[in-house]
């Protein structure tokens, strides 16, 4: 492999961004702005440490903001940008690998604001340093904010692979929403922690530790029976063990860029209609590495401003995990979601095999088994966990699961089989038909006046995800007594779920080749 300063990528985006006037430039506006903003602030405060602490928090936070914004909007404009400039081919016939041209473009695309970044260190450490503030604590701020930055470049770089001229915006807002989640996660000194015994997760975490760290692990049993807390924004509680926020922060950051590292490599060096972040086994494991993580920090015991509030029930557990998993096979689902083209060259490369249960339904099985490893996954953390208060109807959660599981398959494979049509954009066009399948369901249950059974078997077929909060409404009550019109429902969910697959069977076999050739030598009819 190609080390990261040999590699031709890496060495074109740097020279076309880090030119001598260009650097000049920067580094004298920074150098000024950093002058006028540390003697404003000497100016405004009568205490050193007052002054020095805010300084240093200025300087980490403008750092944060150049690097995870300009280097972010870099990373995703790198790869849509080749295609305006007809430069996209030259990922295909280099004999870079993809995970060196993956590299190249995640340290080479953003180049002049890990420089701009840079120029800004003076006067953190100016601040740092004036305010006593302890080289260790702000060593980890730093590698904080820095391996969080590439994870969030990392991020924004995978978004350019979908970020055409076309879908440029729609792209550029997805990313928008999920770098303000990402930095904006952000706590109080003393956060309380309501779902999960972890700290703030985003880059905003250097400035926060930078401030306010401690390196001490402080954690407490409470209740009967006792569960173990966290009783400090640095400590964060793992499948009961506790741990400091700083490597956990670190691993995370680590993983995620792993992650979006992995989707890059399988898709640079592909054609735009071929594009799959991840194959099926992988997007299964990606999967499982969220449920661990939402599985491992979650709070049996909630907290509500640092002090216990007593154990949650298993029936809030179940419903937080089923509404959770709920989203993330939707994703998995439009993850694995093949186009007209993938789809053909499918077709061709099984032309010869027979019926295909995996071709059956793309992409159930895998959702199936997506839907499996989270749920022994939360069983195996919270089946024997004691203090939870056993308020579940385990029958009635299995039909809650069963049903909303049914109408994420039965929407996955509508969508599967519309992306198949002849049209310009099949996808959209299946999501708006969605939306107006789900609209005029609401306002057919909202304005029409039905008897109960019937209504709840409309509700069943149409739009059963309030089922998902059944302890927090009456539906409970009405399957309890009536139990009838809701396996109506997902009976009707499982035919829907067989039609839409079968659709789409259909339309993949009419992409295969109507006859395979004689291979070479072979012998030919009659002879």
């Amino acid at each position: 492999m190609t080390p990261l300063w040999r590699s031709p990528e890496f060495i074109r985006n740097c020279r076309a961004q880090l030119r001598p006037r260009r650097l000049l430039l920067v580094a004298s506006i920074i150098a000024a702005l950093s002058l006028v903003v540390g003697y404003s602030v000497h100016d405004t405060y009568s205490f050193q440490s007052q002054w020095a602490v805010t300084l240093l928090t200025i300087a980490l936070y403008a750092q944060l903001f150049t690097l995870c914004l300009g280097g972010g909007y870099a990373c995703m404009r790198s790869v849509s940008q080749e295609r305006e400039q007809n430069t996209f081919d030259f990922q295909r016939v280099t004999q870079l690998t993809s995970l060196e041209l993956a590299l190249g473009k995640l340290f080479g695309a953003p180049a002049i604001s890990w420089f701009a970044a840079l120029c800004m260190c003076p006067a953190a450490l100016v601040g740092a340093f004036s305010g006593g503030s302890s080289p260790s604590r702000i060593a980890a701020a730093y590698l904080i904010l820095v391996l969080g930055s590439i994870a969030v470049q990392a991020l924004m770089l995978v978004v350019s692979l979908g970020a055409t001229r076309q879908a440029g915006g729609f792209s550029g807002l997805g990313a928008v929403f999920l770098l303000f989640i990402f930095l904006m996660f952000t706590n109080s000194p003393e956060p309380s922690r309501a779902f999960f015994d972890l700290g703030i997760i985003g880059p905003a975490a250097a400035g926060h530790f930078a401030r306010y760290g401690t390196w001490g692990v402080v954690a407490a049993s409470v209740g009967s029976p006792p569960q173990l807390i966290s009783l400090s924004p640095w400590t964060d509680v793992f499948f009961g063990v506790p741990l400091h926020h700083v490597p956990v922060l670190l691993v995370l950051y680590l993983t995620f860029t792993a992650w979006c590292l992995l989707a890059l490599a399988r898709n640079l060096k592909k054609d735009p209609d071929l594009f799959e972040l991840l194959s099926p086994a992988q997007s299964v494991g990606l999967l499982c590495y969220l449920n661990l993580i939402l599985v491992g920090f979650f709070l049996v015991r909630r907290t509500y401003d640092g002090y216990p509030q007593g154990s949650q029930t298993a029936s809030s557990t179940f419903e937080f995990f089923l509404i959770t998993n709920l989203v993330l096979l939707y994703c998995l689902g439009l993850a694995l979601l093949r186009n007209r083209e993938q789809t053909r060259r499918r077709a061709y490369q099984t032309a010869r095999a027979g019926f295909d249960w995996l071709e059956f339904g793309w992409p159930t099985l895998y959702v199936l088994a997506g839907a499996a490893v989270a749920t022994l996954l939360v069983l195996a953390r919270f089946a024997f966990v004691p203090g939870l208060q056993d308020d579940l109807n385990r029958r009635f959660a299995a039909f809650q699961a069963a049903l909303l599981l049914a109408t994420v398959l039965r929407d996955l494979c509508f969508l599967q089989w519309m992306n198949l049509r002849r049209s310009r954009r099949p996808l959209i066009l299946g999501v708006i038909l969605l939306g107006v399948f789900y609209t005029c369901g609401g306002i057919l249950l909202g304005v029409a006046n039905f008897s109960d059974p019937v209504k709840n078997a409309i509700s069943a077929i149409l739009i059963p995800w309030p089922l998902a909060f059944a302890g927090h409404g009456n539906l409970y009550a009405k399957w309890f007594l009536n139990p009838g019109p809701w396996l109506i429902g997902l009976a009707v969910q499982l035919a829907l779920v067989v039609l839409f697959a079968a659709l789409h069977y259909k339309s993949t076999e009419e992409l295969r080749p109507a006859a395979i050739a004689a291979p070479a030598g072979a012998p030919a009819p009659g002879d």
